[in-house]
């Protein structure tokens, strides 16, 4: 079999895996809502979440044997990268936070009143989205980023990869019992697509590190936790999308499509 053949199989029978796997979790739950399944279960949520990871596994062990999977995790204790990478990392969604709440003001919506989000709980919260975020991270930018890259431009590859991101994600924006039913499906592919851009900058930059893009994930959903506690997150969530393009379509623009780094990154990256 060509290489070529190779590595496109196995992206397919990765992500068919993924979107299987997660949709045994999640189609229940959302049929369970509507009042179409007689259960619902933790381990369906479980499942769900952890669908791209066990994808992976399945994934490279069938195709690589018993070293896959180790190569496979070891992105996740990358974490030797500039201190710049970690405060991006760390403050960026707060700032776009705060940027998507400024530009609502303009549209009409009252600045909301931060005090009410019990800030004392974020590091937990941040933890636990760590934990819950880090089984997508392994799936979507361990195994299938760098598959796409060897064949394709980064902003190709952010298109189909936000794609397939959002498509992952329509068991839960059909679920009303999930924060996502009250989001519009084509704010979530726009969102899906942006935010497919930034991480493979961020993951161009960071020396691949599963580490770094598992951070920011869990960030995000840190600040959208907060939004919610603020009782903005559906209001919000236009201006953020707004805010995530705008600061995607600068990273096309600085960068261009075929690689999202400078020149010293992409030879790191190549070393």
């Amino acid at each position: 079999m060509a290489p070529d053949s190779f590595r496109w199989r196995s992206l397919v029978v990765f992500y068919a895996l993924a979107f299987v796997l997660s949709w045994l979790g999640w189609l229940p739950q959302a049929l369970h809502s509507r009042g179409l399944f007689p259960f619902d279960h933790p381990l369906l949520a479980l499942l769900g979440g952890v669908g791209p990871t066990l994808a992976a596994v399945i994934t490279v062990w069938a195709l690589e044997g018993k070293d896959g999977p180790r190569a496979l995790f070891a992105p996740l204790f990358r974490w030797r990268v500039p201190w710049l990478w970690y405060a991006v990392v760390l403050l960026s969604w707060f700032v776009v936070a705060l940027v998507a709440l400024g530009v609502g003001t303009l549209g009409g919506h009252p600045f909301p009143p931060l005090g009410r989000v019990p800030w004392g709980a974020l590091p937990s919260i941040f933890v636990a989205m760590v934990l819950s975020n880090v089984w997508e991270e392994v799936g979507w930018r361990g195994f299938a980023l760098p598959r796409f890259q060897e064949r394709l431009s980064d902003l190709a590859t952010a298109l189909l990869m936000g794609v397939l991101w959002m498509l992952w994600h329509v068991p839960l924006l059909l679920n009303p019992a999930s924060p996502m039913s009250g989001l519009p499906w084509y704010a979530e592919l726009l969102f899906s697509l942006a935010l497919s851009v930034i991480y493979i900058w961020l993951y161009n930059h960071t020396r691949r590190s599963l580490l770094l893009v598992t951070l920011f994930h869990a960030m995000s959903n840190t600040v959208a936790w907060a939004l919610m506690e603020l009782g903005v997150y559906t209001s919000s969530y236009p201006f953020v999308v707004g805010v995530t393009a705008a600061w995607a379509a600068a990273i096309v623009l600085r960068y261009g499509a075929r690689r999202f780094a400078s020149p010293a990154s992409a030879e790191t990256r190549a070393g």
